[in-house]
């Protein structure tokens, strides 16, 4: 569960990154506009996300068991 919050919110930061390149890098308004809208969404996404680890490792600490899942969603990095 923690594993895959922390996937999410990695993958989430690397879009705002990306997105922030865009708004340094491009001259054209538009381009500006969409990547400012999209960084917006994205980090409600990430506060959320935070907020959702932070809860997990309150529960964690309070003594609760954290949820074990074995979907079989093995993570591939490059090519193969």
């Amino acid at each position: 569960m923690l594993g895959e919050l922390i996937d999410k919110l990695m993958v989430t930061n690397l879009k705002i990154w990306h997105l922030e390149d865009v708004k340094r890098e491009s001259d054209d308004d538009s381009k500006v506009a969409a990547a400012c809208r999209k960084t917006n969404i994205l980090n409600t996404q990430r506060n959320l996300l935070m907020e959702e680890i932070d809860n997990l490792m309150v529960r964690y600490l309070d003594g609760e068991k954290p949820q074990v899942s074995h979907q079989g969603s093995t993570k591939v990095y490059g090519k193969q």
